[in-house]
């Protein structure tokens, strides 16, 4: 499995449009059949600040999803929302068994 960890800060005053981009994206991509989880969080004690992760079935998979016509529509409606990003890539090591 393929993880990727994305923090976001959103722009002062545009937390509403970044909700919606994270929903619409996130819309999209649960429909992809080699998505295995896709969320988001919003910090609970500084509503600027996100948190997206994403589980594929391979690092194929993810890079098919960056491809994507929604991964598109998701940088564009989300690019002026974004004052700071940090993303990792990781090889998933330590499964949840349950």
């Amino acid at each position: 499995m393929f993880a990727v960890v994305v923090t976001l800060e959103a722009v002062e005053g545009k937390e509403q449009a970044l909700i919606q981009a994270l929903e619409n994206n996130a819309a999209h991509t649960r429909q992809e059949a080699e998505c295995l989880k896709w969320e988001w969080s919003q910090h609970v004690e500084d509503p600027k600040k996100f948190a997206i992760y994403e589980l594929y079935t391979s690092r194929e998979a993810f890079l098919d999803h960056k491809a994507s016509e929604h991964f598109a529509q998701w940088k564009a409606e989300s690019a002026d929302c974004v004052a700071a990003k940090e993303a990792g890539q990781y090889d998933v090591k330590g499964p949840d068994q349950r």
